[in-house]
C-alpha cells in the first residue's frame, strides 16, 4: 500500500471529524507544536515511525493508518 493513500485519509478524516480542524490547529495539539508545513507533509506521507506513534498518542489515530508498511495493516484492512 502506498504510504501517501494510507496517511492523508487518515490525518484528514481526523481533521474533518474534528470541526474541520485546520493545518495550524492539528499542529498545536502537539507539545511542542509542530508547524502547520510539518502536518502537510505528514498527510503527504512522509512521516516517520516515531511520529507515527506520537500521532497515535495524541490524537488516537492508529500507527498501522499512518505507516502500514512498518506497523502491518488495520486488523479491519487484514480481514479483507
Amino acid at each position: 500500500m502506498d504510504t501517501k493513500a494510507a496517511i492523508t485519509p487518515a490525518i484528514a478524516r481526523y481533521r474533518e471529524k474534528h470541526d474541520r480542524m485546520t493545518l495550524e490547529e492539528f499542529g498545536k495539539l502537539f507539545r511542542p507544536p509542530v508547524d502547520k508545513s510539518t502536518v502537510l507533509r505528514w498527510e503527504r506521507g512522509k512521516i516517520t515511525p516515531l511520529r507515527a506513534v506520537m500521532v497515535e498518542q495524541v490524537t488516537g489515530i492508529p500507527r498501522q493508518a499512518l505507516l502500514p508498511e512498518v506497523f502491518g495493516p488495520l486488523v479491519s484492512e487484514a480481514a479483507e
